[in-house]
């Protein structure tokens, strides 16, 4: 996580723990730790590998006369043979629809930044989101919440050998129940899932072979890589073609976590 997303997590904490003593009325909001038990999988054309990658999150968020709200999210996925990923965002949010405080429809806009292993630099964009809530039964209520990332920043492989990652779009979602176990406590259990796609490109010598360097059954990345050259043709002027190949990082499971209300 960078220096903009630190400050911009920080900001809405110390903003949730600022708000009791404001005016109660117009404002309410939630600072929530949970835990994402995640698989981190890499999916291409030569298979998906998969490993566990469960992680601490943490997530705040602050409404104003249950009307506007601005929300902060740090999950990520940590397994123990690669680095796996960490997703930061931050969304400022709308209610075209909002009846009372567990029942509304929310629309927001934001932005995302996203570490995964595999690529060499930290790619972010615009997301836009959807949320919505509905009261079930009692101080239980059932939520759910998407996004969508429709253009990410490319990035170079790791290794430069493996080329690069083009056309990045992603997307998440999340569902799941909250009660409210008492008036400043909410108890969250849900599933959740963040994908980001892409397209890899290799620069592949004529004549040569393509691979996809990676094992299935493990947790990194498959990559396009180039075979080794023709030597069949000395003296020849080797020419070069792009290869590409497709797939994703997915990082999904359930998670369970436990909100200050105010």
């Amino acid at each position: 996580m960078n220096t903009f997303n630190r400050i911009a997590l920080a900001s809405v904490i110390c903003l949730s723990l600022a708000a009791p003593a404001l005016a109660a009325g117009p404002i309410d909001g939630e600072v929530a730790a949970v835990w994402w038990a995640n698989d981190f999988e890499t999916k291409s054309e030569a298979g998906v590998g998969s490993t566990d990658g469960g992680a601490a999150g943490l997530r705040a968020q602050l409404w104003f006369k249950n009307k506007y709200g601005l929300k902060a999210m740090q999950y990520g996925s940590d397994p123990s043979d690669s680095d796996g990923a960490d997703y930061t965002s931050v969304d400022v949010m709308w209610r075209p629809l909002s009846p009372t405080e567990n029942n509304f429809v929310a629309v927001g806009v934001g932005w995302q930044e996203m570490e995964i292993d595999g690529l060499q630099n930290t790619t972010s964009g615009m997301r836009l989101s959807l949320e919505g809530r509905i009261a079930v039964v009692g101080m239980v209520y059932a939520y759910g919440n998407a996004a969508y990332l429709p253009s990410l920043e490319d990035s170079p492989a790791e290794d430069s050998a493996f080329g690069d990652f083009e056309d990045l779009e992603s997307y998440e979602y999340e569902f799941g129940v909250a009660w409210n176990a008492s008036p400043f406590v909410n108890v969250h259990a849900g599933y959740r899932v963040s994908t980001l796609e892409f397209n890899q490109n290799s620069i592949v010598t004529a004549g040569a072979g393509t691979s996809l360097d990676g094992d299935a059954n493990s947790g990194g990345a498959s990559h396009l890589t180039p075979g080794a050259a023709d030597s069949g043709c000395d003296g020849c002027t080797q020419s070069a073609t792009l290869g590409q190949t497709t797939g994703s990082f997915e990082s999904s499971g359930f998670f369970a976590g436990v909100g200050i209300k105010f």
